[in-house]
């Protein structure tokens, strides 16, 4: 992680690679300090930047900015429309593009406007720098460097920054976490499968003092997590469930059980995928992914919550021994289910982790994953769709998404949608046989699993991003521990 600094001074003698400068179109340059001000406003009168939103304009040794080696402008449009999320991703975009210069260190200027507040401005900005410091050169040939700043120093031209320095903590222990979802959801299927991603979370959990124990077939046969157990049956490598475990020292505020979807590589089982839906599918862990990191952040930042992880980590695969259509299968709880579509697997191993999860005592149960077509129809890539039986805690989880820009749009979960999940043969069938609803009718198989629990559940269609935009790269966008930090911190 780079250094992190927020400052009270003007940023005009920045001694670094490039001042990144937010710039409001039209009259509001001029609260910029004066030095860079004639800069912004020469490059503006003739037309070479309009501060249109997300615009960038390097320059290099602009006069009166003796110091540093270039000046970045980018726009942040009408200072009227601003908000703190497009202050984020502003800062976010500069950032991607002094990253890919390989410059390493880079100072902000924290933008003054009269309609949001400095401290969350401040924060914003250091949000928007770290997030965008991302490089994932793994699998690149020839041991190539990962580019990473190596200093990032926020300027505030004379506003107070004690605020914004007390939560740098949690927001560098977040973003560290974004960027470990990323790590495991770009991993190749080859080299994260269920018996690998257990041994990270053992590892981890090892460096954080957190709990962990490992369930790996004998021990998933003698807990009766039968669905799971189908779902993993026609691949070569087992399946496994991690739980982990955080308690604070002193007596938590309360207990919440976050359970994640952690199908390492999702073929479609005999229901198989074509080849371009098997593309991005190594994704498909990305909340048992989201589960780990936000459990190790909560271990970092020592939040009075206890929280107990569950990961549900299998490879849908076909072959001789797959589960197949028309199988029914009894779940954990008992409840039978009848599979028309071994694609809709994620369901059926969330439902054995969420009654299991129902019997900790947990006050709230949050499940994550990237579940439904549907969602990323509804909501694009984005937003991520939230539903759930307590509204106050859907409130809670939308109010956080909003306050850190990882947004939340909650679907009801429509009564009259459940007789469509009904079964001649069984309690339930995994998918309704109807195009659409897929998202809420997929809530509601889960619902029949988590018994009186206070329940959310959080279909990531933000889950991966098909291209580079602000502060996200291409592939998964690490969306998911930010969000839920901000609300088991609140």
């Amino acid at each position: 992680m780079s250094s992190v600094d927020i400052s009270s001074q003007t940023g005009k003698d920045f001694a670094g690679d490039a001042l990144i400068v937010p710039v409001f179109s039209g009259r509001e340059r001029h609260r910029l300090p004066l030095a860079i001000s004639k800069v912004a406003r020469q490059v503006m009168d003739e037309e070479d930047f309009k501060a249109d939103y997300l615009e960038v304009v390097p320059l290099h040794h602009p006069n009166g900015v003796k110091e540093s080696r270039w000046m970045v402008l980018v726009g942040l449009g009408d200072e009227e429309k601003v908000t703190l999320n497009k202050i984020r991703k502003a800062v976010g975009t500069a950032a991607r593009f002094c990253l890919k210069k390989k410059w390493k260190k880079i100072g902000v200027l924290s933008p003054s406007t009269s309609t949001l507040d400095h401290d969350a401005v401040q924060v914003s900005v250091a949000e928007g720098a770290l997030l965008a410091n991302y490089d994932f050169v793994v699998f690149k040939g020839g041991k190539p460097e990962a580019k990473q700043f190596s200093s990032i120093e926020i300027f505030t031209n004379g506003d107070d920054t004690r605020k914004a320095r007390r939560k740098l903590p949690m927001i560098e222990a977040g973003v560290l976490a974004c960027h470990r979802v990323r790590d495991l959801a770009n991993t190749p299927a080859g080299d994260l499968y269920p018996e690998v991603f257990a041994e990270t979370a053992s590892k981890l959990a090892k460096q954080h003092k957190l709990h962990c124990e490992v369930m790996d077939v004998p021990a998933l046969e003698k807990g009766g997590f039968r669905s799971v157990l189908a779902v993993g049956q026609g691949s070569a490598r087992p399946p496994r469930v991690v739980k982990l475990e955080y308690k604070p020292k002193e007596k938590p505020k309360k207990h919440v059980v976050l359970v994640g979807k952690g199908v390492c590589f999702d073929s479609g089982g005999l229901s198989l995928k074509d080849a371009s839906g098997m593309e991005t599918m190594k994704d498909d862990m990305t909340g048992a992914a989201i589960v780990l990191a936000t459990l190790v952040a909560c271990a970092q930042l020592e939040v009075p919550v206890q929280v107990t992880g569950l990961l549900g980590l299998v490879e849908n695969m076909p072959s001789g021994t797959s589960y197949k259509p028309g199988d029914v299968l009894r779940s954990r709880s008992g409840k039978t289910i009848e599979v028309l579509n071994t694609d809709a697997e994620g369901r059926l191993v969330l439902a054995d982790l969420l009654h299991y999860a129902g019997e900790l005592g947990a006050d709230h149960v949050v499940d994550l994953a990237t579940l439904t077509g549907a969602a990323l129809i509804a909501m694009g890539d984005g937003v991520s769709a939230v539903m759930g039986t307590d509204q106050k805690l859907v409130d809670h989880l939308m109010d956080a998404g909003g306050a850190v820009g990882e947004h939340l749009w909650q679907l009801p979960l429509v009564e009259e949608y459940a007789e469509l999940l009904k079964s001649p043969l069984a309690d339930l069938k995994n998918i309704t046989g109807i195009r659409w609803g897929g998202t809420i009718t997929a809530g509601l198989f889960l619902r029949e699993f988590v018994g009186q629990a206070s329940w959310a559940h959080v279909d990531l269609s933000g889950g991966w991003s098909g291209k580079e935009r602000d502060y996200r790269t291409h592939g998964a966008s690490g969306e998911g521990p930010r969000f839920l930090l901000e609300w088991l911190m609140a």
